[in-house]
C-alpha cells in the first residue's frame, strides 16, 4: 500500500475487514478526493458530505454535517491516521458497545488528545489540556459507537453547534458531555500495534520507518483531520 494516500490506505484496510459503506466529510480539494476514491474503489458505497467552512471549523462541525448520512452503529475515524490492519480487527471484535482506540506507549505532548480512565477502566475525560502524568494515553481518532450512542451524539452536536455556535470544538467535547450524562466509552489498548497520527513532516518520516513506505500527501490533508 506504499504510495497510496492516507485516506486510500485506510479505506483499503476497512474494505478488507468487510466495511463497504462510507460517509466522508471533505473540504480542501474535496472534488479531487471524491474522484480518487470512486475510481480506486468502484464497488464501495461512498456518501460524500462537503464542509465548505473546513478552514475555519473543527472536526465536531464536520461530524455534525454528516448527521443525516451517518445513522446507526458507526466506526468513526479521523483522516490523518496510519495504522496496522490489526487495529481495525481489534476494534471490531471488542464486544463493548462504545469503544475508543488508545495508544498507551510513547510520550504525550501538548497536541495529543489525552485520555483519563476511571476505576473500572472506563474513559472519564478526553482533553489536550490534561497533564501527561495523569493520562492513560492518547486517543487515536478511531471509535466504534452503538446506534443509541450515535443518536445521542448527534443530538449533543446539534445543541453545541446549531444552538450554541461551537464550530471550533473537537468532537471529543461532545463525547465528554455524554460521559457526564451517564454514557460509557471504554478504551481499546493498541500498545502492541502500530498506529500513528500524521501531523508533520517528521510524522511522515516516522511512518516510512514504521510502515515501510510513507503514504502520498494526497487531498486527505484536512485542517482538523476528520473524515
Amino acid at each position: 500500500m506504499a504510495g497510496q494516500s492516507i485516506v486510500s490506505r485506510a479505506v483499503t484496510i476497512l474494505v478488507a475487514h468487510g466495511l463497504n459503506e462510507f460517509v466522508i466529510v471533505d473540504g480542501y480539494e474535496g472534488d479531487r478526493l471524491r474522484d480518487v476514491l470512486t475510481v480506486e474503489f468502484p464497488a464501495t458505497d461512498f456518501r460524500f458530505v462537503r464542509n465548505p467552512a473546513y478552514a475555519s471549523t473543527n472536526n465536531a462541525y464536520s461530524l455534525w454535517l454528516a448527521r443525516d448520512a451517518a445513522q446507526g452503529p458507526i466506526l468513526l475515524m479521523d483522516s490523518d491516521i496510519l495504522f496496522d490492519p490489526a487495529v481495525i480487527r481489534r476494534m471490531l471484535d471488542d464486544g463493548r458497545p462504545n469503544r475508543l482506540a488508545l495508544r498507551t506507549r510513547g510520550s504525550l505532548g501538548d497536541e495529543e488528545m489525552k485520555v483519563t480512565l476511571g476505576t473500572r477502566g472506563q474513559i472519564t475525560d478526553l482533553s489536550k489540556e490534561t497533564p501527561a502524568a495523569l493520562a492513560a494515553g492518547e486517543s487515536m481518532g478511531i471509535e466504534v459507537f452503538s446506534a443509541a450512542f450515535t443518536t445521542r451524539l448527534f443530538v449533543e452536536l446539534e445543541r453545541r453547534i446549531a444552538q450554541e455556535g461551537r464550530t471550533g470544538e473537537y468532537y471529543e467535547a461532545a463525547f465528554v458531555a455524554l460521559l457526564r450524562a451517564g454514557e460509557e466509552i471504554f478504551p481499546v489498548d493498541l500498545s502492541d500495534l502500530d498506529c500513528l497520527e500524521i501531523d508533520t513532516q517528521e510524522d511522515l518520516e516516522l511512518a516510512q520507518r514504521m510502515f515501510g513506505g510513507a503514504p502520498g500527501r494526497g487531498p486527505d490533508r484536512h485542517r482538523d483531520g476528520s473524515s
